[in-house]
């Protein structure tokens, strides 16, 4: 029998396909599946090179039954089986769980990731807690490094391969001082003590700094937003006594755990699939992880007939012929809806019939995320890539270091919007925009969505464009923001933009508008301006020129002559220093105006 049956196993971190198709054929070998989707059926994440990614994050944070293990237990496991080891040790399975959490269960408890094995950890003075306790535990958690007796000025240079922080309650004290004027983040201890509890590496930006902890903020509160899962962790370990505000038999996580809803769970029940965060399952999981069991009779694409591009890898068409079936659909060549890639251009497709509605992967999954058939389709799930033929140009003022591409960030989008906005903007990093996950003084462009920001009277502009549909199948199944991190983030950034950093605030009709004008590039340049009423929500002051895209074609054999008014504005441009103005704010957003929330930097 092969020992990982029904496991679904999610990579993140791996630096190269190799190494991927490695450790998918080895899982498949000892019967699990594996998925580079992090969706709702994954339980074991398999950390590659760094810890660094948004699956990790994600998952440290949301998801409590997921199990975490290094690249190297996958090795070890699959030669441990081939030498006829019986790995699952199923002489001391316990009785009446399935086998699937019985192997989850000892995955969890032999093979877990070390939670800083990527850390250099310096120990300052505590007064509230044993100094040699909190190293035992450091070096339990397989840390690089552990020093509690002094601090190596160079430590960062010599170890640039490590995360390197400083343990302590206070911000007093030489070597405290001296790991500060080194660039070291000053971390509270407790975030030991969180990082032991939770068997994973927390984040420590901004939950536990020192420096941003209010001053007599309860024990039992710091660094409590780190995670939303404290209290469905599966057999924590004990939380360590030290402080009087620890008590072994009661759950304080539990609690204060928050009360707003769970993105996990507000983006995808448990009674749909989860939209994909990259790729495709190499091998399909059973029916019943993947779908509802509904009856046909209420499916959601009863009468709707579809045919799957070519252009789809066979592993990924399966996944969508098995949705599309069991959810009422007909897959017929001739049908009414042609599924195309999002990610291939629509110069290479030789597919489409003129009476079929061309759709991407997208439309299946929102389709499937609403719980209804979006028709007429709306943009987001209509082919946007044209071309891949195109270079994306911003005007000098717009850009904050001029040797980067357009720095993009975003607020304001959860659930599937969240998804698919990042998997556009993955799509454009060729053509001269890159993805920033924190907004900071070097970002140049901030991403909103619209349904977010409810001071805006659904009679204005940005509501009654070609592009509404952007934002009316959420506002139809009143998906606005309900969690109160998320609304928090989004107002916070705001703040940013209108009080500290002036850049343009614009709606992801903004990149729609883009990809529409690359089908005229084989006989001019195109414009598109961010100032335009049809996306724009702020915008610095200045001339209108000043904050406009130019779109070119990568294509040498064309040819563009670029008249002597535009040259002068281009010149005029590139003398005039960055958001050298106050911006003008074009709609007033009162309530956001009213939070005393500091600058929030996180996505």
């Amino acid at each position: 029998m092969k020992p990982l049956l029904n496991l679904t196993f999610c990579p993140t971190g791996f630096n190269d396909e190799d190494t991927s198709r490695s450790v998918s054929k080895k899982i498949l070998k000892l019967g699990g599946f594996y998925s580079r989707d992090l969706t709702r059926q994954a339980n074991v994440l398999v950390i590659g090179k760094t810890r660094q990614t948004n699956k990790y994050r994600f998952t440290v944070r949301y998801r409590h039954d997921v199990v975490f293990i290094d690249l190297q237990t996958i090795d070890t496991l699959y030669e441990r089986w081939l030498a006829g080891d019986d790995i699952t040790q199923s002489g001391s399975l316990k009785p009446g769980i399935s086998s699937t959490e019985n192997i989850l269960n000892l995955l969890r408890a032999r093979y877990s990731a070390p939670p800083l094995a990527d850390f250099y950890i310096f120990i300052g003075r505590i007064a509230s807690y044993p100094v040699d306790q909190l190293e035992s535990m450091c070096q339990a958690m397989k840390c690089y490094k552990c020093n509690s007796s002094h601090f190596v000025k160079d430590c960062k240079s010599r170890h640039d391969q490590k995360t390197v922080v400083f343990i302590s309650d206070t911000l007093q004290g030489a070597r405290v001082q001296a790991a500060i004027e080194q660039g070291i983040p000053i971390v509270h201890y407790k975030w030991i003590l969180d990082c032991q509890r939770r068997n994973a590496t927390l984040e420590y930006d901004p939950y536990y700094l020192v420096s941003k902890i209010p001053e007599n903020t309860p024990f039992e509160k710091i660094g409590r937003e780190s995670c939303e899962c404290w209290g469905d962790l599966i057999n924590p370990p004990p939380l360590l006594q030290g402080t009087a505000a620890v008590n072994p038999s009661v759950n304080l996580f539990q609690k204060f755990k928050s009360k707003g809803d769970k993105i996990w769970e507000k983006a995808m029940s448990k009674s749909e699939p989860l939209p994909p965060l990259d790729d495709s399952l190499v091998r399909l999981p059973p029916p019943e992880q993947t779908l509802n069991d509904e009856s046909r009779e209420d499916s959601i694409f009863k009468s709707s007939t579809f045919h799957i591009s070519k252009q789809f890898p066979e592993s990924h068409s399966e996944i969508l012929r098995r949705v599309i079936d069991q959810n009422g659909g007909l897959l017929l060549p001739d049908s009414q809806y042609l599924v195309v890639p999002s990610n291939v251009p629509l110069d290479c497709m030789e597919e489409a019939e003129s009476d079929q509605t061309l759709v991407t992967e997208f439309f299946i999954e929102r389709c499937l995320h609403y719980k209804t058939l979006i028709s007429p389709p709306d943009s987001w799930s209509k082919p946007f890539l044209r071309t891949t033929d195109v270079r994306i140009l911003p005007s000098p003022t717009l850009l904050h270091d001029e040797s980067q591409p357009l720095q993009v960030a975003i607020t304001g989008f959860h659930g599937v919007e969240l998804l698919h906005l990042n998997k556009i903007l993955k799509t454009m990093e060729p053509m001269g925009i890159n993805f920033v996950e924190y907004l900071n003084k070097k970002t140049d462009l901030l991403l909103i969505n619209l349904p977010s920001l409810p001071s805006i009277p659904h009679d204005h502009p940005l509501w009654k464009n070609q592009y509404r549909d952007l934002f009316t199948t959420q506002l139809e199944c009143d998906n606005n923001i309900s969690n109160q991190v998320l609304r928090n983030s989004l107002k916070r950034k705001i703040q940013f933009v209108k009080q500290e950093h002036s850049i343009p605030v614009v709606t992801p009709a903004f990149l729609i508008d883009l990809f529409a004008h690359t089908s005229h590039l084989k006989t001019k340049k195109q414009t598109v301006f961010l100032n335009n009423i049809s996306w724009c929500i702020i915008c610095p002051r200045g001339a209108k020129e000043s904050f406009t895209i130019e779109l070119t074609s990568n294509d040498a054999s064309v040819e563009y002559t670029m008249d002597k008014e535009s040259r002068n504005v281009r010149k005029r441009h590139s003398a005039t220093p960055p958001n050298e103005a106050k911006k003008k704010i074009h709609l007033p957003n009162k309530e956001l105006d009213r939070q005393a929330d500091p600058p929030a930097f996180s996505t």
